[in-house]
């Protein structure tokens, strides 16, 4: 009842003309005549600009997300502390599971939209449609780091107010015990970068989807993603119940993903043909972008090889699951994407 009454009083004054500056209030070293501000040093180039427009309009939703639920999460530690430690690592996993969960929500799509077309303000700054499409993915990215540092920071600190830091302990000991100290923590960063790499690829989807500006397209992904999760939870159902398809299945698991390698590279072999043909990337830029994934690529099979050093799984496996984790086709389809709508 406060709170609506002060917003009665408030809008009321507003609807008036009175508009307060509460800046003065928390500013360092403001006087009673205005805010004294710190001057900002000019951005170097206009990309660099667009980039913190960017973070400053989209970027920071998925941190604020991130910091209202983890208390709530880690505050299930408590409850945790005197019970199995799997419910420790369970609370652990929702915990890791939320940044990319949320990113798939929250609005991370680049520059502003009127309804499912850009606006003017947009489609005519003097940046080209790729410089335009980066921005929004270094935004994506400084977002994702935001949000995977608040978790860095308030894990340790949840595990040690609520006493459950030596269950973990424990489990890093044993994993040690099990992969070495170097292939354990090799497990770890690979891990962290992978969680990492699953929020920015939501928000980079999201991105490329929204940029294209077609409401039927983008409807209709968000309902073909509802209908995947909802097939996947069936098979894996299904997987667990019957033995023989379970075998079936991994018997056939490097055909699917030898399937899904190809499809992902046609993809972005079409993406690319398309950005030459329309001159929205170079020539050069073109090349070096092929060429830095696919030295993340080798780099990450590299990995893989070195950890699962055995008879057992095939190398030609593990490249391919080294090419699907690598972002190819998303990030080259956001300046089309953007082309598209901005001169449609």
């Amino acid at each position: 009842p406060l709170a609506y009454l002060a917003a009665c009083f408030a809008i009321a004054r507003a609807r008036r003309g009175y508009v307060p500056d509460w800046r003065g209030v928390f500013a360092w070293g403001g006087n009673g005549t205005g805010v004294s501000r710190r001057q900002r040093s000019p951005f170097p180039s206009a990309a660099a600009a667009q980039t913190w427009f960017e973070f400053r309009r989209h970027g920071r939703s998925l941190p604020v997300w991130v910091f209202m639920l983890l208390p709530f999460e880690l505050g299930l530690l408590f409850l945790a502390s005197d019970e199995p430690g799997v419910l420790v690592f369970l609370t652990l996993l929702a915990v890791a599971v939320t940044p990319p969960g949320m990113a798939g929500f929250v609005a991370a799509s680049s520059g502003g939209r009127d309804g499912y077309g850009l606006t003017a303000f947009l489609a005519t700054r003097p940046l080209t449609s790729a410089a335009l499409a980066a921005a929004g993915l270094k935004a994506a990215m400084w977002s994702t780091l935001a949000a995977w540092g608040l978790v860095l920071i308030a894990v340790p600190l949840g595990l040690t107010w609520t006493g459950t830091l030596p269950v973990v302990i424990d489990s890093g000991k044993w994993m040690i015990e099990l992969f070495g100290p170097t292939r354990a923590a090799v497990v770890a960063v690979l891990t962290l970068a992978g969680l990492m790499g699953w929020t920015w690829r939501r928000l980079v989807q999201r991105i490329c989807i929204g940029l294209t500006g077609r409401e039927r397209l983008i409807k209709g992904t968000s309902l073909l993603s509802l209908s995947f999760l909802v097939i996947l939870v069936v098979v894996v159902q299904w997987l667990q119940g019957d033995g023989s398809a379970r075998t079936s299945f991994l018997n056939a698991l490097p055909a699917i993903l030898a399937l899904l390698v190809c499809l992902k590279v046609s993809t972005a072999a079409w993406i690319a043909s398309r950005l030459h043909e329309g001159g929205l990337v170079g020539d050069r830029a073109l090349v070096a972008g092929a060429a830095t994934w696919l030295a993340a690529v080798l780099a990450l099979r590299g990995l893989l090889v070195w950890l699962f050093d055995t008879p057992h799984v095939a190398s030609y496996f593990l490249l391919l699951i080294a090419i699907l984790q690598i972002p190819l086709a998303r990030p080259a389809a956001a300046p089309l994407a953007l082309a598209w709508n901005r001169h449609r």
